[in-house]
């Protein structure tokens, strides 16, 4: 098969044979040039540059996937200056919290063409005068993990999914604790059997418990 890079030599050939021939030929019966089927097809396949559609839903699933230190593009120990870069400015809103008497800032991340809807949260240390998220937490339904958990996950499926190292009472909340993935799933306490939270046992909790936010660390 003749491929394009080979078109002007084969043309060239050809033409210097013509001429060649031409001295002996009337000049009143011109030689038509007739490129064969294959050539063309040829030349058609090499011009014509692949163009690449990029895959919706391939895009949608890797901005709302949730892996160990990182929630779409967000990730643990990225500057705060990147995370402005990053989130539009309408997007992102900057609060005050406190931990452990300690004042520090969070960054809301929503959707502003969704009602403006609270996907994240990007808690942000200074230490060292450098600016980091240290710790990000998920509250949106939109965002899983590789292994399909997302807040509305049950408990039962965290347990199938996940190795845990901890489960009982957090900062603030009642979390199951994965630390092999750097993740503490916060779970919703209102079916739980009513006694003090600190002497809940885990074969206590209702396989049915739901997933109420999921922090990454």
């Amino acid at each position: 098969m003749i491929r394009f890079s080979k078109l002007p030599v084969f043309l060239l050939a050809f033409s210097t044979l013509y001429s060649c021939n031409s001295k002996n030929q009337p000049t009143e019966n011109p030689v038509s040039v007739s490129i064969p089927t294959e050539l063309e097809n040829n030349i058609a396949v090499d011009t014509v540059a692949e163009v690449v559609v990029p895959d919706p839903e391939v895009i949608e699933a890797e901005q709302y996937m949730i892996s160990p230190r990182l929630a779409g593009q967000v990730r643990i120990n990225m500057s705060s200056d990147s995370l402005k870069a990053l989130i539009p400015a309408e997007n992102l809103k900057p609060v005050q919290n406190t931990l452990e008497g300690v004042p520090y800032t969070v960054y809301e991340i929503r959707n502003s063409q969704k009602g403006d809807q609270l996907l994240l949260l990007a808690e942000e240390s200074c230490a060292n005068q450098v600016c980091t998220i240290f710790r990000i937490r998920v509250l949106s339904p939109k965002f899983k993990t590789d292994k399909g958990i997302r807040v509305g996950s049950t408990f039962a499926e965290v347990k199938n999914a996940y190795p845990l190292s901890f489960v009982g009472i957090g900062e603030t909340d009642f979390v199951a604790v994965s630390d092999e993935n750097k993740m503490t799933f916060t779970l919703d306490i209102s079916r739980f059997p009513p006694k003090q939270l600190a002497k809940i046992k885990q074969e206590e909790i209702p396989d049915s418990t739901q997933v109420t936010s999921i922090m990454l660390y």
